[in-house]
């Protein structure tokens, strides 16, 4: 099964981009692929040792199966993190200063009106 199945992940999970430098990108996908691997494997191995499943076809094709499931789960939530942190690098100096300027002001206010109601009681 391993001669079919394992194309067919290759063919599913090699257009995959998360970076515009290829080293970089291999990289990641390299660590993607290990962890969708490891998970696979961890979840067939749970499967045998519950004789939930038997024989090496059964397993074979639920780990290709499990494995590009969490590839492609994985990815995706890389690429949103990449996004998030692109995101906040996008944002200008001054507009982080400001946000930060003004959670300050609203917490000594209301640590002040706060502290003024204790003294009023």
């Amino acid at each position: 099964m391993k001669v079919i199945l394992k194309p067919i992940f290759e063919l599913v999970t090699g257009d995959y981009m998360l970076f515009n430098d290829i080293i970089y990108n291999y990289i990641a996908l390299t660590i993607i692929g290990l962890i969708a691997f490891r998970v696979a494997w961890r979840f067939v191995g749970f499967l045998y040792d519950m004789d939930i499943i038997s024989g090496k076809s059964g397993g074979s094709i639920i780990h290709w199966t499990v494995r590009a499931i969490v590839f492609i789960a994985v990815f995706y939530i890389f690429s949103f993190v990449l996004w998030v942190i692109k995101f906040i690098i996008s944002i200008p100096l001054w507009v982080w200063i400001t946000v930060t300027i003004i959670i300050v002001l609203i917490i000594v206010l209301l640590i002040y009106l706060k502290n003024r109601n204790k003294g009023e009681n």
